[in-house]
């Protein structure tokens, strides 16, 4: 049997089990600009499991119309349902558990801290934070250029930009595209494994932050940089704000998602 699952926008998921028993998670692309990324993708997860300790997918199948690998155990911690345009979650989320917070913070502080030599090593672009503040500005100019972008908003985001005291001074390697839907869990919601790489990359590590920002607001926020702290991360003082910019940043990366899929 197989179930699909619709949420995503960019891949159809489908689950399965082989004649072995194993249980496989198929992604089919939707769009022939989403199979080009994947080459990336496929790149970033092959290096990732040498230089990780939590589960990423292990790709078995690489083609234009399918991707698939043997399924990651636990489960995500929430899936979107597209009906109701929000979360179905696995896991207890008001509060959210200590076991999630702690275990997701150890998970990124894993990932933030893979050492710049191995990720050059392996032909992955590395960036400074100027390269990346030089990069926000030439998207947004682009965003407004096509869409236009309301002068309040506009002025924040160059504001933002030109804030030394708010960047961090290291960019790391990064998911880029985190939120329940692709952090996996046990039952007792401790994170194990991270899936859906499609927009790794090197980077600020304040994007890790986004999402989890977006679902549990500035509380859960700040216990999560309390966590990663503690965990061995590199923070800064006004890291949090920060975060809370670079979620103002948000229409711009919907604004670009538009311009991909040709929406």
């Amino acid at each position: 049997t197989i179930s699909l699952n619709e949420s995503g926008l960019d891949f159809q998921v489908a689950f399965g089990e082989d004649e072995q028993g194993v249980e496989w998670v198929l992604r089919l692309p939707r769009r022939p600009d989403v199979y080009k990324r994947t080459k990336s993708e496929k790149q970033t997860v092959d290096f990732l499991q040498k230089n990780v300790s939590f589960e990423v997918p292990k790709w078995k199948v690489h083609e234009k119309d399918l991707i698939a690998y043997p399924k990651l155990t636990g489960k995500p911690a929430a899936t979107i349902d597209p009906q109701i345009q929000n979360y179905v979650w696995e896991i207890e989320h008001k509060p959210v558990s200590e076991n999630f917070v702690n275990t997701l913070a150890e998970t990124l502080v894993n990932l933030h801290n893979i050492p710049e030599e191995n990720i050059t090593a392996y032909h992955i672009n590395i960036k400074t934070i100027q390269e990346i503040r030089n990069d926000f500005r030439r998207r947004m100019n682009k965003v407004k250029e096509t869409y236009g972008v309301a002068d309040e908003l506009w002025n924040r985001w160059q504001q933002w930009l030109e804030n030394d005291e708010l960047w961090p001074q290291h960019a790391t390697m990064i998911h880029g595209d985190l939120h329940p839907g692709h952090i996996m869990v046990d039952n007792e919601a401790n994170v194990t494994g991270l899936i859906d790489w499609t927009e790794a990359t090197h980077s600020d590590p304040s994007m890790d932050f986004m999402g989890h920002h977006r679902v549990f607001g500035d509380e859960g926020l700040e216990q999560l940089i309390t966590a990663y702290d503690k965990a061995g991360g590199k923070t800064w003082p006004r890291m949090k704000e920060h975060i809370l910019e670079l979620n103002a940043v948000f229409p711009m990366f919907i604004a670009e998602f538009a311009m991909e899929s040709g929406e």
